[in-house]
């Protein structure tokens, strides 16, 4: 659970660092427009606004990292656009089905295993939960499943060039929570009727 609370607080970081200039954009945005809204829906678009910063920011950002170097007295900063175990799977459930067999490799295999199966299931669910809620044109099934599929074939593709891997499970999970996603807002929508 160690490698989830990770996840979890590096997107943190990111939605905080960015919560500031998101109140700033929606205001300048909202001024201008002379936009009519209310409070429950700015807070559902704050909080999906921040969610799309975590999601990148685990997703298509590629990692960095900030050194101080004593001996010198001079900061480095680098961007690591390169991962030797990075890869490209087009072959559907290969690496579910590696993912619940033993690994001599990996130390902690249950741990590695959650995050790629259920994590990637759950980190998508919002989009299918917010975008029906937020955009009424969008409460059909189809429509939220290609956005959802349309999302995630566009992280893959990134992830390709910034030396992570691209798999087509990770197409396939992410579709399903997406769809997960949709099924809590259809509910919550038949709910609110």
């Amino acid at each position: 659970m160690g490698l989830i609370k990770m996840y979890i607080e590096n997107m943190a970081l990111y939605m905080a660092a960015a919560l500031p200039f998101y109140v700033l954009a929606r205001i300048l945005f909202l001024k201008r427009g002379k936009k009519h809204t209310t409070v429950l829906r700015e807070i559902a678009v704050a909080l999906f606004s921040l969610y799309i910063v975590g999601l990148a920011s685990q997703t298509i950002i590629p990692r960095w990292s900030v050194e101080f170097d004593s001996s010198t007295g001079t900061w480095d900063f680098y961007f690591l656009t390169t991962n030797e175990i990075a890869g490209v799977n087009l072959m559907p459930f290969r690496t579910v089905i590696m993912y619940f067999q033993s690994n001599q490799y990996v130390s902690d295999w249950e741990s590695v295993s959650l995050v790629n199966v259920v994590g990637n299931m759950f980190i998508f669910t919002p989009i299918g939960l917010f975008v029906p809620l937020l955009w009424r044109s969008m409460n059909r099934w189809w429509k939220v499943f290609l956005v959802g599929f349309c999302v995630t074939c566009f992280i893959e593709g990134i992830q390709f060039f910034i030396g992570r891997s691209s798999d087509i499970d990770d197409v396939i999970l992410n579709t399903v929570g997406v769809m997960i996603g949709y099924g809590l807002a259809w509910i919550w929508l038949k709910i609110a009727r």
